[in-house]
Parts: structure tokens; sequence; C-alpha cells
């Protein structure tokens, strides 16, 4: 018998001014109409299908406000306007906004939102070059799709109108625009209840996360960064945060409370975020387990998850089992998820065909019943995004879940199991003394604090702190309520998805706004006080330019590896960067070894060319190499040999990668670097979204980086790219 865990975290950041009370983006309100309310509704057809959901506090307080305040976000309030009186601003931010949802499985499907997608025509056009070319007309429709596209299919099925809308297609009235918004608050009531209800039958347990998402192990010691990368850049003032830690994991219990009528049994640390100074904050606020990532374990253990040339684990004795955790005397359980599996349900099986899918995810499960640890039937933690992975799949991933779910529900050696039960049945029997600090993303805490603009925000977060401190040596009989909604601000800027989003590890086009919005929340700390706000907070803390640095591949390529301009047409069609026109090094770009970069593929390649500065090149030759990560869809990096080698070569480095110590030859250089390597060899599918930068290093120091703040993207392509950017 195999118990299969199934781990969905729910999870959206702040998003309202507590000054104002609007929220800036409508993320709570139309992933509640789709994700949150359809994962759960689907498994009320699948009773024996038992799993785990991750509430963030924040999400179920921004869910019920929406519900009972009728909250107000951005979207939501240009959605109500009459397409007449809509001023220039507004449609010019429709025209740049009223898109944002996965082209291909939320838009193409419609002619008429695909049909507006296309005159948008955002590969070419600014808004401002094709706002004459909507009507009042078409400003409604995109209205009413920007919205309606969001609704799960389970709810499409059980409300006629909207399935009569979603015929209906063009032509939409104020009625028809009024029904879909006024219907969402309907479904929105919805998840709250339902969420208890499933918990309360014991199909599901719900869990909880610190109340606004910080990532509780840089709170508590931001030197615990440093654990795993000794060299890390850390903010010039550290922040020392241990209560605010505490009273956020305190706030997400009685938010808890609050909504399910009991305390919580399990945590999800901030993305999986863990270290030792953690612990006893969890145990003592009754927390009896907790999850994590399976690296996270290998580095604590000082050992391996070994895998085999598929990628299943071959010691299931070490991963498919809960552990103890004991931290001077407190104690707590934690499980660890597969990181493979977790993320072939998340970035890769979208790609397949449902039955495919299924049957891949269903045999590497069933590998596993040739173990037998201890008479213990093995735990497998799958644990994941339960919002934005369904965008990428046809159907919102309904037919995929519900076909899953069908095959296990029938095996009889298979059984879904809520986290708690399992540990309840079968405690854990081996206890760690030490937990590696780190997080589900490299067993490290670098996505969240070490880039210059990370640390800068980190800053702003202590400058604010100790601000609030120094108001309350000064005025010592403050208003008790203004205390409480200055920390509170401090609390909202504290949580994970800013400093996400700072830096050059993630590309939004919303980058601007959650910018904005964490300066927002430290300049309400001084406009509560009213006191000036420091002009620091006026300055975004992002330098990354509003539009990238480089052209996007045009058609497919046709390379010839022999390090020169081949023929005039070779590269013609390829994205481009150029140093001297990045805005960003325009005062650098000189005395920079590569002055320009060339990216593109044929179906199922990726080519890179470097043009170097052939004077400036020679004094790195001897020890000088380049280095490419990609850090989307997982974090990977190819490492070329050094310019003198012969032959040149390179790698690919992942401490899980099945081809480690490989050398693939296909590289050339002369005239020009040129380098192919093939999507196979990377796990990369069509449809996935690639990032990544090139580094020229010698030896360890890195020289030049390229681009210096952004990265470069693209989608691995599929045989009718080329068809698709003809149209468009």
């Amino acid at each position: 018998m195999i118990k299969i865990a199934f781990y969905w975290h729910q999870h959206q950041p702040y998003y309202k001014d507590n000054l104002t009370g609007e929220y800036s983006m409508p993320w709570v309100r139309l992933h509640g109409i789709k994700d949150y309310i359809g994962m759960a509704l689907l498994l009320e057809g699948f009773p024996k299908i038992h799993q785990t959901f991750n509430y963030v506090p924040c999400l179920l307080d921004q869910l019920k406000d929406y519900e009972e305040n009728f909250a107000i976000d951005r979207f939501w309030k240009l959605t109500k306007i009459s397409a007449e009186d809509l001023a220039e601003e507004d449609k010019l931010y429709i025209l740049d906004n009223f898109f944002s949802a996965n082209h291909e499985n939320m838009i193409d499907i419609y002619p008429r939102y695909k049909e507006l997608l296309k005159k948008r025509n955002f590969r070419r056009k600014r808004a401002q070059d094709v706002l004459k070319n909507f009507s009042n007309k078409d400003f409604q429709d995109l209205q009413v799709w920007a919205n309606l596209t969001w609704y799960h299919p389970l709810i499409i099925q059980r409300e006629p109108l909207l399935a009569e809308l979603l015929k209906k297609s063009e032509g939409f009235t104020k009625e028809d625009k009024e029904f879909v918004l006024s219907k969402q608050i309907e479904v929105i009531k919805q998840i709250i209840p339902l969420h208890k209800r499933l918990q309360d039958s014991k199909q599901i347990e719900v869990t909880t996360s610190p109340y606004y998402h910080p990532i509780l192990p840089l709170l508590c010691n931001q030197e615990s960064a440093r654990v795993v990368l000794p060299k890390l850049s850390l903010p010039k003032k550290r922040l020392l945060a241990n209560e605010d830690a505490k009273i956020q994991v305190e706030k997400a219990v009685l938010t808890y409370e609050r909504h399910f009528g009991q305390k919580p049994c399990g945590m999800w640390p901030s993305e999986g975020a863990v270290s030792d100074e953690i612990i006893p904050i969890l145990s003592q606020a009754g927390f009896r387990w907790i999850a994590s990532d399976e690296e996270i374990l290998a580095y604590s253990l000082d050992n391996q998850i070994l895998r085999d040339e598929y990628g299943d684990v071959v010691n299931p004795d070490l991963l498919y089992k809960p552990y103890r955790i004991n931290i001077n005397d407190n104690n707590i359980n934690i499980v660890f998820r597969d990181h493979n599996l977790s993320d072939l349900i998340g970035f890769q099986y979208s790609q397949y065909l449902v039955d495919n899918a299924v049957s891949d995810f269903m045999n590497r499960i069933n590998s596993l019943q040739k173990y037998n640890v201890n008479g213990r039937p093995l735990l497998v933690t799958i644990i994941l995004d339960g919002e934005n992975a369904w965008e990428f799949y046809p159907n919102s991933g309904l037919d995929f879940l519900r076909k899953l779910y069908e095959v296990i529900s029938k095996d009889c050696d298979l059984e879904c199991v809520r986290i708690r039960d399992y540990l309840e049945e079968y405690p854990p029997e081996q206890t760690l003394q030490h937990i590696c600090p780190g997080s589900w993303i490299g067993h490290n805490l670098a996505t969240w604090i070490g880039h210059e603009e990370k640390n800068s925000a980190w800053d702003l977060v202590e400058d604010t702190r100790s601000f609030i401190k120094d108001q309350a040596l000064k005025i010592p009989h403050l208003n008790n309520d203004t205390i409480a909604k200055v920390w509170e601000e401090i609390f909202i800027a504290e949580g994970s998805d800013w400093f996400w989003w700072f830096g050059d590890d993630h590309f939004t086009h919303h980058k601007d706004e959650f910018d904005s919005l964490f300066r927002l929340h430290l300049k309400n700390v001084y406009k509560l006080f009213n006191v000036d706000t420091p002009r620091i907070l006026d300055a975004p803390i992002s330098r990354v330019a509003r539009r990238r640095p480089y052209s996007q591949p045009k058609r497919f390529l046709d390379i010839k590896l022999d390090g020169v301009v081949s023929n005039y047409f070779e590269w013609l069609d390829a994205g481009k960067y150029n140093v001297s026109k990045d805005m960003d090094t325009m005062h650098r770009a000189s005395g920079q070894p590569i002055h320009s970069v060339f990216f593109g593929f044929d179906i199922d390649n990726l080519f890179i060319r470097i043009d170097f500065d052939k004077d400036l090149l020679s004094q790195y030759m001897e020890k000088g190499k380049l280095v490419i990560t990609f850090i989307q869809p997982r974090e990977l990096q190819i490492h070329t040999s050094t310019f003198i080698d012969k032959p040149l070569r390179f790698t690919i480095k992942n401490k899980n990668y099945k081809y480690e110590g490989k050398d693939f030859y296909s590289i050339s250089f002369g005239k020009i670097m040129e380098l192919s390597c093939a999507f196979a060899f990377l796990d990369f599918f069509p449809g996935i979204d690639v990032e990544f930068f090139i580094e020229f290093v010698k030896d360890t120091e890195t020289i030049q980086r390229i681009p210096l703040r952004t990265v470069f993207s693209f989608s691995v392509p599929s045989k009718d790219f080329e068809r698709m950017m003809w149209q468009v």
C-alpha cells in the first residue's frame, strides 16, 4: 500500500491599501471563481480522495472582504464603467491588462476574445498605437471576457446563464456584464464554507501559513541565508524581527479558528522555508506538523535523494516517511515533498495528453510498490501551487485531475490521505536535531534576499520599523489603534511576494505594481503618524526597464555551428540584444567583453550566439568561460569550458540532472561563439516559459552579466510557432 498526500497551496499576497480600502490587483477574486472553488468542488465527486489544502490567512480574509464588504479592485472598477464613459487613461490600462490570462487556454479558445487579442497586437504595438482601432463595443466585450474566462468549468456547468454568455461570445450588454460580476461574489461566498464542510467530513485537512506569508527564517535571523550560500550578499541593516515572526504565526492561528472553528494542526511555512530558529515558534503555537522540500531533507541529513534515469526515487526509505524535528526540546513533525512528482504536475503534465499524463504519474507511483520500508506504507508527499498551474492546462486542469482521481480511486494499492491522518497512524521514527535553513527553491533563501533590490527592500523595512520604535519613545501616549495599524503595515511589507518579484530572477508584467504596493505599505506608516514620507519611498526599487532590452525570435532558425555567420539569413530571425542599446547599461557598455547576444530555436534545439569585443576578450581567454543560467521553469546551468580548451565543450549542471558530468560538443568559437542544446537535454517541453541570463565568468568572478537588470525569456516552441507568429 502506498499513501499519496496531495497538498495544494493556495496563496495570494495582500493587495489591499488599508488606508483607502481599495485593491490594486484582482487575483484573489479571479482565482476565487476559478481555482479555489473548482479544486474543492471536484473533490465532492471523489469521496475516496482525501487531500490537504493550505490557505494563507490573508487570502482567507481578502476572500471574506469581497464577500462581506464588496471589496473593489482596480480591474473590477474599470469593468463597471460603461464603455462609452471610459477615459483614455482607463482604456489604455484595459488594453494593457485585460488580457492577463493564459493566451492558449483562456483566450484563444474563445474566438471573440482571441480576435480582440489579435487586434491588441502586443508583440508589435503599444496601447496608444491601437487605441483608435477599438470601438466601445470592443471595450464592452473585453470587459466581460476578462472576467468571464476565469470561471471554473464546474461553475459554468452549474450556471446556465454563464454557459449562454460563452455561446453568445460578443455584443455583450450592460446587463450581461453586471451578471458576470455579481455572480463572482455569489461564488466567492461559497469557498470557505465548502472547505469547512469538506474538512468537517474529514475528506480534506485545511492548514495555514504565517499570516502575510513572510519567510520566517529571514525574520528570525537573516544570517541563516548564508548557511547554504556563505558568500550571499545581505542587507546593510540586519533585520532582527523574531517577535514579528511570532505575531505572524499567532495571527494565522486566530484567523484559522475564526474561519474553521478549530485550531490548525499543520502548517506550510511560506515557500517551505525552514530553519532551526522557527521550530520553537511553531511548536509553541500548537502546530503538530509542517512540510518542506526534499532538498532540505537531503542537506539536513547530509545525504542524497537518489533518482534513476527517469527521475524516480531509488532510496524511498529517506524521502517517503515523516520525521520529527527537535530543537531545544521543541518538537514538531515534518514531511518533505517529492520535488520531481510535484513539478511534473506543476510544470510538465499540462503539455501531455490527459491519458498520457495520468499514465506517466501512475507508472511512477506504482514503481514504488516494490519497496517495503519496515512494513510501513510509503508516504509520497506531493506539494505544489493550487492555482497558477491550471492556467497552463486545457479546461483549467479539470480533465487531468478528474481522470487522475478516477484512476487512483479504483487502485486498491493506493490511498490518498490527509497528512494529519498518516501522522496519527504512523508517527515519525527518526528525529532530526537540525534542519537546513532554506526553501523549496534550491534549498536556499536567495529568492528573497541577496540581490541588490531585495536587500534594498529589506533595508527599507528595517528603517520603517526603527522609525516606529523611535516614535513610540518620543510620543509615549500614542493612540493604540494607530500603533496597531502601523505595525500591520510592517507585517504586510514582510510578505514574501514583494521580495520574490524584486531582482531579476522572476518576471511579471505587473512588476511595477508589486514594487509600488510594497512601498505604499511602508508609506502608510508615515501617513498614519502624519509625518512626511521619506522620498526614497517614492523611487522604484526595481530598476528593470519597462521595455525588454531585446527582441524576440520571429521564426525557426537553421544554424550551422561553425563560429562564423555562414550567411546573411542565418541569425536574421533570432532574438537580438545589444549592450549599447540597453538603457540600464549604456554607461557601462564600454569595457565589456560581450557586445551582443542572439538567441532562437528550431523545433528541437535552443541556439545562442555571443559576439565579443576580441581585444577585450583576449585578457580573459585563459580562464574565461560562459555560464548560462535558466531560472524558469527550473534552475539549470550551462557551463562552457574555458575559451582555450580544445575541443570546446559545455556541461549542464543541476543536482538531480540525469546527464550530470556529460560533455556536450555542440559549440563552436571563431569570429563568434555559437552554441546549440536540445530542449530534450534541458527537459524543456513545448509551451513552457523559459527565462535565462548569461554571465561571462573568470574563475569565480562574474565579469559581465547579460542582460543586467532582467532576463531573456521565451516559450519553448510547438510545431505551430511560425504559423502563430505569422498570424500575429
